[in-house]
């Protein structure tokens, strides 16, 4: 730049010279005054110099704070006629006004992304995960740092990410298990070329919980008819119970008179009749107390408790099941009989969950074991997912369809809402609630039902989700 400068003025200054030494005037003179030609041409060229160093240093501090996402400089520009000046003022206006819609956008985004209730996760072309909202990062029950780089396939997304979009699955996360729809989409950005991200290609994974939103619309539709039952049958029960119990009342003073053998023999028909009515109304009226309790299973307190010594309790609280309670020693499904030792004593399975509740869900499961006279009873447990199995030897399953529809029951004295409950409080624990056929022995030898209870959640994955 300075060489410019002072080629600029180099013409000037060699006119100027020769015209001095043109002139008839004594050698001093001329050399006085080209020594003052000379000086005010390096003076201007070093003034030029720095006044072009200065506007390209304060272009390139305009540049590098518009790299580094400052906004905040402008040019101070020499004056009304300084379109330079003006037009990159306006660019940096420009990018700052773009740059304010972009983080408002993001916002949104992540708003959105923040509060929507179906799992997402993105994907690069080689599979990695780059990016998974809370609601993903709480199925797989680990915060972003640990899951974001890696892998689906690490992550044990790779079948969900390689399936149909519009798929359903039954899956199990380490943070939930039930019935998921899949969706993909790859990720575009307009003016990219289609698919890419900076020439990268991205898919986006959409896993909506569909079980839970169909298991609680059909526990609201039992639960409003149970109320509007229980109230209707509670009306005509209380009278027809009081008035069977005074009539009753009435014929046994009646029997103290001195009546013929023929009244005496209608009277006591009566009473038997009378004393029938009184007895059913009692038992429909516990009846419909007790399908109430669809309507008003509580919610779950949960707390950090030890599950191994919640299982350690149930074969002295249960004598009559003979349960025996092993670990599971790898990775098999439960109905392929994995290999099992005993659960050993020094064992401890931290669980985020109502203690009350899972002890009442699984005496419930062995209970059913026992009286399909299925003991001996085997409880299996396997920790990474965490999963209880229990396994009985009884008559199996009779209607599989019917198994979890209130009111229906195969036992004389059965209610049918005991495994209803049970899978209520499965799921109220983000966990889920299978029954089958035993077939984990030889085959045509394996006899009686595997309930198998998938819980995905742990206390660290539980914090997580609410964080």
């Amino acid at each position: 730049m300075g060489l410019l400068a002072l080629a600029g003025g180099a013409p000037a200054m060699l006119a100027a010279n020769f015209w001095v030494w043109q002139q008839n005037w004594l050698i001093y003179p001329k050399l006085l005054l080209c020594l003052l030609l000379s000086l005010a041409w390096l003076g201007a060229a070093r003034a030029i110099y720095k006044r072009a160093e200065f506007h390209l240093q304060t272009i390139g501090n305009l540049v590098e704070g518009i790299a580094g996402g400052d906004y905040s400089h402008r040019l101070r520009r020499a004056g009304p006629d300084d379109l330079l000046g003006l037009q990159i003022n306006q660019l940096v206006d420009g990018l700052h006004r773009q740059r304010l819609q972009a983080k408002e956008a993001m916002s949104l985004a992540d708003s959105v992304m923040q509060g929507i209730d179906v799992a997402i996760f993105a994907f690069d072309a080689q599979g990695h995960l780059q990016l998974a909202n809370p609601c993903a990062l709480s199925l797989l029950g680990q915060p972003g740092s640990a899951v974001i780089g890696r892998s689906a396939a690490d992550l044990g997304l790779a079948e969900l990410l390689s399936a149909d979009t519009g798929q359903l699955s039954q899956h199990v996360f380490p943070g939930a298990a039930g019935l998921w729809q899949l969706r993909r989409q790859h990720y575009a950005v307009e003016g990219a070329a289609e698919g890419a991200i900076g020439g990268r290609e991205h898919t986006l994974l959409f896993v909506t919980d569909l079980k839970q939103v169909l298991r609680g619309e059909e526990m609201q539709a039992w639960r409003r008819l149970l109320r509007v039952l229980s109230h209707e049958v509670n009306n005509s029960l209380v009278p027809i119970s009081s008035l069977s119990d005074t009539l009753r009342k009435s014929l046994a003073s009646m029997h103290s008179k001195q009546v013929d053998a023929r009244h005496e023999e209608e009277l006591a028909d009566l009473d038997e009749g009378l004393s029938l009515i009184h007895e059913r109304a009692i038992h429909l009226a516990e009846f419909v107390r007790r399908y109430a309790q669809l309507a008003r299973l509580p919610e779950p307190h949960k707390r950090v408790f030890d599950l191994s010594g919640l299982l350690r309790r149930l074969p002295t609280m249960l004598p009559q099941a003979r349960l025996q309670l092993s670990l599971e020693a790898n990775n098999s499904p439960a109905d392929e009989a994995p290999q099992a030792a005993s659960l050993p004593p020094e064992l401890e399975i931290p669980f985020f969950g109502d203690p009350v509740q899972i002890e009442q869900l699984l005496i419930n499961l062995l209970k059913n074991g026992i009286e399909a006279d299925g003991a001996p009873l085997e409880l299996r447990c396997h920790l990474q997912p965490l999963r209880l199995t229990v396994l009985d030897q009884g008559t199996g399953l009779a209607n599989p369809d019917n198994l979890f529809v209130p009111f229906y029951s195969t036992k004389p004295d059965g209610t049918g809402i005991g495994l209803l409950l049970s899978r209520q409080i499965a799921e109220a624990h983000q966990g889920s609630l299978i029954l089958q056929a035993r077939r984990d022995g030889s085959e045509g030898m394996a006899r009686g039902c595997t309930a198998i209870l998938s819980f995905g959640n742990s206390p660290q994955a539980e914090q997580t989700g609410r964080t």
